[in-house]
This record gives C-alpha cells, sequence and structure tokens, in this order.
C-alpha cells in the first residue's frame, strides 16, 4: 500500500532514528517536563501539615488561591511566578520544535549549535521549575498573615523532583553533544576482567541485596522496602543555595548540594588543569625533555594525609588563622572575617579546597594526552592556512578529548560522593550524600543501614545513567580532529 507523500515526508520529519542519541535524552526529558505541567508536582504546607496539591496547569489558570491562616483568610496571588510558569512550558515546547524540526535546522546550521540550543533551553526550564514554588508564596501575604516562610510554603514532591533529576540528565547529554565529545570503552583483558568482576561487580552485588533484603531474628533474610521509606519520607527542610532558599525534600536538598560541589569541583579542576596541562606539554616537546619535575610539584600534595591539607585549610581561614592575621598586620580589616561562618564565604572555600584537592585527577589524564600528540600534525594545520587559535580549536583541543574525557570521570564520580572536606570545612553545618551515607551505615537501626544501602544504589544508578550518557553522547567528532 502506498503512504501518501505528506504523512510519508511528516513521518521522515519526525523520525526520532534520525536524531543523535543525546538529542533523543534531552527530548526525553523535555517530554516529561512537558507532561509534569499538567500533573500535581506543588505542595502547600501550612503550619508543618500538607494542605493541597497544585499543577502548574492550576496556577496558570486560577492566578489566585484563598488561604485561611488561623480562621482568618487570605488572597494568595501568584502573579510573581506566572512568568516562571508560563516558561516551564514554553521552554520544553521549543526543545520538542527544535527536535521535530531537526532535519532542517541541521541543513542551516550546525550540530552543535542546535545541541547548544537545547542545553540552553533545557537550562531555562530547570531554573523555571526551581524558581515557582520560591516565588508563589508572596512576601505581603506572610507580613500581613504575621508567619514567615516556615510556616507557610510550597514545595516539589516526588515527581517534580524527578523532573528535576531528568532534566539535569538531559541537559548534560546535551552538553557533551555541544562538545562534540564521544567515548569508547575497550573491551577488558581477561585478568583485568577477572578483577573487575572480584572487586567491583561482587561488592555492588551485596549493596544492591542489603537496599533490598534484611537480618531477621532467626538469622535468616527476608525482603523489606523499608529503606526506601526512610529515604522517600515526606519531610520538607528549608535548605539554601546561592543566596536563595528552597523548601525541598530533605534527602534530595542533601543530594542536589553534592551535586552542586561535584560539578563545580569539576569544572574548577578542568579551568585550572587544562592550561597547565597545554603549558608543560609544549615546555616538554621545545626542550626535548621531561616535565616531570614540574609536573611533580602539582602531584606533591597528594603525598601528604588529605585530613591533614583538609585542616590547614581550615587553620588558613579561621578567625585567628593566617589570613585574618595577614589582613589586621595591613589594618585593611578591623575586626577578623569569620571566612568560615559566613554562607557564601563558606561555600566557596569547600569547592576551592575540593578543586585543590582533586586538580591532580584532572591534571595528569589531560597532560598525558597533550604531550604525546604529533608535532607534525600541528605543521601540517598551519600549512593549511590555520592560524594559533584555529589550530588549537579545530585540532589540539579535539584531539585531547580522550584525557578530558577521563580526567572528568576521576573527578566529578568521587567528588560526588566525597564528604571529609565538606565536614571540617563547615564544620558539620554542611550534610552531603557521603556523609548522609555514613550516618545511615554505622547507625546501629536495622532500617538506617537499609536505608545507607539504598541510597547508595541509588546514586550508583545516577553514576551510571551520567556514563551512558557520556558513552552515547554525539559520536560526529570520534576522539579526533576535525576538518579545517
Amino acid at each position: 500500500m502506498d503512504i501518501p507523500p505528506a504523512k510519508k515526508n511528516l513521518t521522515r520529519l519526525f523520525s526520532l532514528s534520525a536524531l543523535p542519541m543525546h538529542l533523543t535524552l534531552s527530548g526525553a526529558a523535555a517530554l516529561i517536563s512537558l507532561v509534569s505541567f499538567f500533573l500535581p508536582t506543588l505542595r502547600l504546607t501550612l503550619f508543618s501539615l500538607p494542605r493541597i496539591d497544585l499543577s502548574f496547569f492550576q496556577i496558570l489558570g486560577n492566578g489566585q488561591m484563598s488561604v485561611s491562616i488561623q480562621d482568618h483568610n487570605y488572597l494568595l496571588s501568584f502573579a510573581s511566578s506566572m512568568m516562571f510558569v508560563i516558561l516551564s512550558f514554553v521552554l520544553p515546547v521549543l526543545v520538542l520544535a527544535v527536535l521535530f524540526f531537526y532535519r532542517r535546522l541541521l541543513a542551516m546550521m550546525p550540530g552543535r549549535t542546535l545541541s547548544g540550543a537545547v542545553l540552553i533551553l533545557l537550562l531555562g526550564n530547570l531554573i523555571s521549575l526551581m524558581m515557582v514554588p520560591v516565588k508563589l508564596a508572596s512576601p505581603a501575604l506572610l507580613t500581613s498573615a504575621g508567619i514567615g516562610q516556615a510556616d507557610l510554603f510550597f514545595s516539589p514532591q516526588i515527581i517534580g523532583n524527578l523532573v528535576v533529576l531528568l532534566l539535569i540528565l538531559g541537559m548534560c547529554a546535551a552538553a557533551f553533544g555541544t562538545a562534540g565529545l564521544s567515548l569508547k570503552i575497550k573491551m577488558l583483558s581477561y585478568p583485568y576482567f577477572l578483577w573487575l568482576v572480584v572487586f567491583t561487580v561482587l561488592p555492588l552485588l551485596l549493596i544492591f541485596f542489603a537496599a533490598f533484603f534484611v537480618k531477621d531474628p532467626n538469622g535468616g533474610y527476608s525482603f523489606s522496602v523499608s529503606g526506601f521509606q526512610t529515604l522517600l519520607v515526606d519531610r520538607i527542610i528549608e535548605t539554601r543555595f546561592y543566596g536563595i532558599t528552597f523548601h525541598m525534600q530533605e534527602y534530595f536538598s542533601v543530594f542536589l548540594r553534592s551535586l552542586d560541589y561535584a560539578v563545580w569541583t569539576t569544572i574548577g579542576c578542568l579551568i585550572v588543569a587544562y592550561p597547565l596541562a597545554y603549558i608543560l606539554s609544549s615546555r616538554a616537546v621545545k626542550t626535548h625533555t621531561s616535565s616531570s619535575l614540574l609536573l611533580m610539584f602539582f602531584v606533591l600534595p597528594m603525598w601528604i594525609n588529605t585530613m591533614l591539607r583538609t585542616y590547614a585549610w581550615r587553620a588558613f581561614f579561621g578567625q585567628t588563622g593566617v589570613l585574618n592575621n595577614f589582613l589586621l598586620s595591613l589594618h585593611w580589616i578591623g575586626d577578623p572575617i569569620l571566612f568560615l561562618k559566613l554562607d557564601f564565604l563558606s561555600d566557596f572555600i569547600v569547592k576551592l579546597v575540593l578543586v585543590n584537592d582533586f586538580l591532580p585527577f584532572m591534571l595528569l589524564p589531560i597532560y598525558s594526552v597533550l604531550v604525546k600528540l604529533d608535532e607534525n600534525v600541528k605543521q601540517a594545520a598551519h600549512d593549511l592556512g590555520a592560524n594559533s587559535r584555529q589550530t588549537f580549536s579545530k585540532v589540539i583541543f579535539p584531539l585531547s578529548m580522550p584525557g578530558v574525557i577521563s580526567g572528568i570521570q576521576m573527578v566529578f564520580m568521587p567528588a560526588l560522593t566525597f564528604y571529609m572536606i565538606p565536614e571540617i570545612i563547615s564544620e558539620g553545618s554542611v550534610t552531603t550524600i557521603g556523609t548522609t551515607v555514613q550516618t545511615f551505615i554505622l547507625s546501629e537501626s536495622p532500617i538506617q543501614q537499609q536505608a545507607g544501602n539504598v541510597l547508595s544504589l541509588l546514586l550508583l544508578i545516577f553514576v551510571l545513567i551520567t556514563m551512558g550518557i557520556l558513552r552515547n553522547s554525539d559520536k560526529e567528532s570520534g576522539g579526533g580532529g576535525m576538518i579545517l
């Protein structure tokens, strides 16, 4: 049977098989975000009691609602949040529109530009979803009712939290597509495969077993989901990110805090390590000598215990530390600055110490790739008319992607669960995923121990998804240089 031309063209236009893997994942995240617009993803909590669940569509349609507070009715206006509500609908629609017309747009602009546009749209969508619950409870209503933000607030439900996670994963996919990264994992040799099974797969299977089974008094094991119930308990806490107060589920807030540290640690290490590795490798090539001596000065801190280094940083920024004494001696300040007590400065110092701690793990892989690049490739680029900037952006940087990818893996994954530095610098005031898992595992309660294994399992799933996105990112670059 012949298919009508119009239907055939439409099918060809919107064929998911024509989309790169990273855009397919980004489109799935945008589609789920669009569907959640009509689902009850926000909950109004008044005096620690859930009152009503709302969807973004209801907020957009009603514009306001009546709230009874201490036997008085108050009109809660949604006007201040309307812009973010509209954006949370428009932006995923724009993402789907870009994917719908992907083939036509690809004929007019590069694929990386389209991936960058999708990344920006998903970022805007994520910001709008996070800002809506903050803007819903107007300060005027709280003032007139004589209550605070801890008494009346809106918080995202489980669906809303899942949408945020999916958008983050979609942004990661779009980011790798924008950078044109591609990772191919070669098959392991049999001895390494055996090592992997014994020391990696088997412990993960034990974590999986402990997440679903608990030991009963008779010495046997019984199936239980109490660990999941402990993590998904409907307990909302107040947390601050970059000066903005949010009300979130307790453990989801902890996860976002750890993710924030991991992302900025990876970005900071990459910004510092790449130019440094480029300079060291260039020096090694020009002088025909090894830069091992200079490289050793950056690796040397790894020989010192991490705890000692962290306490040294804490002493440096302490109230009676080196920095405050130096500023006081210069009469630049009158009183010591509480670097570790102020939220913004403490958060910055934690990320600074994390970057300092993980810098060698980013520096070494990038340096090992750059120092092995063939100088004939650079000369060929110059002979073909490329200037220094074009040679770097289209030849050197793409060829160094294996080192960058390896460095990202070696920094991001450990930084996500690292808890010693935030614990010491913040003096226990900041809770991370690693701290939470440790607290659960060391607890004497079997349910708490199961919750720790469940949290480890969920974190493992998130890491595997991230690695899957990394593997299936845009394969157009193929790990080599681009055509001039």
